[in-house]
């Protein structure tokens, strides 16, 4: 065979023996891609990991800005000043202990205290000739309001004056009857006599000092009238008999007053204490007794009143057919003012206290249930948890202590300046 024809078959043969051969990839690259798919696992082991530790770093800090938050929210606060706080109608007051539930809602009105009332009017008609107190006027008692004169008056004066003199001309004719008679000058009968004059005199004289005494002419001015019978007979002094403020004054000057009259000259009150009297319905009789505690709303802004009940009425109003129940404030001033109208939540004695704060002082803020507490001179945000509640209290089982001063009108103003500070108008801090 030729050369060049044993060269051109060689090269056929390694050609159909490198075709037939297996076309999948060589033990070496089959090495690296095994080696590369354990890379790959571990990759795909260790991914779940890094992941899972990825995803806790985030967690960790979004607890620690949760706490942050809650942290947050109790210490933010609002300060104002006496003005601004007076604008927005705050009311403060300590947190106390006391009955929650079982209230009951009665409607109340305010008179004045009918032991410290008086209607002053002369006890004898006359003229009025001068007038010394006017509405509003604080006035002490015995102090002289008014001047009358009177003709009546006069005429008793005289009836007293008079019996003064028959009485000493009783004594000086009994006295020289009982010596005449002791010396057998003078009939027995004489002396008789003479003694029964001085006792119808002394008689007499006494009917009109007592007459006088009716008239409000006491002991010393009918001795000063002994004494100076010269003196006017027909002034009469009309004079305040308790202290307190003249509230109707219906004395005019040249105005004829009658003992008799249908109103009187003055009306006088102490308005240091008032009654509130409250109507109580016939369901809520059994549950009302004197001696319950009771929550005074007055409103417009008033701070609420804590008084107890001094007195229930045992009978029924004739045409309301409702019960009566007394309550006494004293120290009222200008809390309490006759003619008001208020409500009035009692408690029985018997109800078992418990922290409380009026339903006002809670608002939500962020879904929380929280007060503004007062201090430092700022109203700080404080979240509480609630228990039960009634319409006017609610009970706070955590969060704050006995004592601390909290917001209880006004809280709702003050979430709005929270509020507005957070953007940057207000007074938060």
């Amino acid at each position: 065979m030729k050369p060049n024809s044993f060269l051109l078959l060689t090269t056929c043969m390694l050609a159909l023996s490198a075709c037939g051969q297996d076309s999948s990839p060589a033990p070496v690259t089959d090495d690296h891609g095994e080696e590369s798919g354990q890379h790959a696992g571990e990759g795909e082991t260790h991914a779940p990991d890094d992941h899972a530790r990825d995803e806790h770093a985030p967690g960790e800090d979004g607890d620690d800005e949760h706490a942050a938050d809650g942290h947050e929210t109790e210490s933010r606060s609002v300060r104002l000043t006496e003005a601004q706080q007076a604008e927005l109608g705050i009311q403060m007051a300590p947190v106390s202990s006391g009955p929650v539930a079982a209230t009951v809602e009665l409607p109340g009105e305010v008179v004045f205290d009918q032991t410290q009332l008086a209607h002053v009017a002369p006890r004898v008609s006359g003229i009025v000739r001068q007038v010394n107190a006017a509405e509003g006027d604080e006035v002490e008692a015995g102090e002289v309001l008014a001047v009358l004169e009177s003709r009546p008056l006069a005429d008793a004066k005289a009836e007293y004056l008079s019996a003064r003199e028959r009485l000493a001309l009783a004594e000086a004719s009994f006295n020289r009857e009982q010596r005449l008679w002791e010396r057998q000058i003078s009939a027995e009968q004489d002396f008789l006599d003479a003694r029964q004059a001085l006792e119808e005199a002394r008689i007499t004289l006494r009917r009109a000092s007592q007459q006088l005494e009716a008239l409000g002419v006491d002991a010393q001015e009918r001795r000063d009238i002994a004494a100076s019978p010269e003196a006017s007979l027909t002034r009469y002094d009309l004079v305040a008999p308790i202290t307190g403020t003249v509230i109707e004054r219906h004395a005019v000057l040249g105005e004829t007053l009658e003992s008799q009259g249908e109103q009187p000259a003055f009306i006088i009150a102490d308005t240091s204490t008032v009654w509130i009297n409250a109507a109580i319905y016939g369901e809520d009789l059994a549950r009302v007794n004197a001696g319950d505690s009771v929550l005074i709303e007055v409103g417009e802004g008033i701070p609420a009143i804590e008084e107890t009940i001094e007195f229930v009425s045992p009978q029924l109003g004739e045409r309301t057919r409702t019960g009566r129940a007394r309550i006494v404030v004293e120290d009222a001033g200008e809390r309490l003012r006759p003619g008001m109208f208020v409500t009035v939540f009692s408690t029985p004695a018997d109800a078992l206290p418990a922290l409380r704060v009026p339903v006002s002082a809670l608002q939500t803020i962020e879904g929380e249930t929280v007060v503004f507490r007062a201090e430092d001179d700022a109203f700080h945000v404080q979240r509480v948890e609630v228990g039960s509640r009634s319409s006017q209290f609610a009970e706070i089982t955590s969060g704050l202590t006995p004592g601390a001063t909290v917001v209880t009108e006004g809280a709702f103003a003050l979430k709005a300046e929270l509020q507005k500070g957070e953007f940057g108008d207000g007074h938060a801090h």
